[in-house]
């Protein structure tokens, strides 16, 4: 699947329910149940290329930014626009309760209240030009740009901020902990020579509490409810480490055997930068996002489902 020039859907997984809303073309979003493995609704906005997408916390709901400087959120079952927002957004998240729509703007953040039509806070930190990387657990939000060497954790209420790192590190990907007081990041660390880490973080602590090496770049991280197993999205599929001991635990990807003259039968994954993953099934399972989307039988380590098929 081309999307954007690249090999890979932009796609945004619900935290509790069967849904993912994921690009099927530059413009055009579809939302899917990988429980009943059918459709739920598609779309296409008015946003140009979609550049960013969230899920509303009920599953009916779907916010789009794009390449023509707009916000738009859509009830994807009926495809009709429900509220719209101008201006250049990168990232996009919406609160826990559903009421605000937090946009990831060049150097600021924006809490807007999407049903009101009004701005319910904003903050400013002029270094997060890149796209933004967001993740909300309870009351707080996480607030970083790709790339970027500080994290923030933010009020989502009264939109201060609680705790921040700066490091000379870049982070790349960022989720809560299943617990919501520690953080997982996948960074590019100036600290080692090997330059990929996953590193463990905690609320209001500067130093992280677990950190391991990793041989790719990651743009996706996720925890096991456990808090055993981390999942890491990168260019080869979804990488599982051991939490305590930092070792492989295996990797996930789509696969498919062609012959190559001279060469005999070579293994080709199909799965390219893995950018959205989580946990489901309560840690039996893991879906993923990159060309294909998959729910992932983790005792099997094999896709029950893929979309396309």
């Amino acid at each position: 699947m081309k999307t954007q020039n690249r090999s890979y859907a932009l796609s945004f997984l619900h935290g509790d329910l069967p849904l993912v809303a994921r690009t099927v073309s530059p413009q055009e979003v579809v939302l899917l149940d990988w429980a009943e493995q059918a459709e739920k609704g598609r779309f296409r906005g008015k946003v140009g290329t979609v550049t960013a997408l969230s899920l509303h916390p009920q599953g009916q709901l779907v916010a789009v930014a794009g390449e023509q400087d707009r916000v738009e959120v859509w009830n994807a079952a009926e495809s009709r626009q429900v509220a719209a927002f101008d201006g250049k957004v990168s990232g996009l998240r919406f609160s826990p309760d559903g009421r605000l729509l937090l946009l990831g703007q060049p150097g600021r953040l924006v809490a807007w209240d999407w049903e009101a039509g009004q701005n319910a806070w904003s903050l400013e930190e002029k270094s997060f030009q890149n796209p933004a990387l967001l993740d909300c657990h309870g009351p707080q939000l996480l607030w970083t740009a790709m790339g970027a060497g500080n994290l923030l954790v933010v009020d989502l209420q009264a939109g201060q901020v609680v705790h921040r790192w700066d490091t000379r590190d870049e982070f790349m990907a960022v989720a809560f902990h299943p617990d919501g007081k520690r953080v997982a990041a996948a960074i590019n660390t100036v600290r080692s020579p090997l330059l990929h880490q996953f590193v463990m973080l905690r609320v209001g602590e500067d130093l992280p509490t677990r950190e391991f090496p990793i041989p790719f770049m990651s743009v996706s991280v996720a925890v096991s409810p456990g808090g055993g197993t981390v999942a890491t999205g990168d260019a080869r599929g979804v990488q599982l480490w051991d939490f305590a001991s930092g070792a492989p635990e295996g990797r996930l990807a789509p696969r498919a055997e062609t012959k190559v003259k001279d060469f005999g039968t070579v293994e080709v994954a199909s799965a390219f930068l893995v950018a959205t993953l989580r946990f489901a099934d309560a840690g039996k399972g893991l879906v993923s996002d990159g060309d294909v989307f998959c729910h992932w039988e983790l005792s099997e380590k094999k896709a029950t489902f893929q979309y396309p098929s």
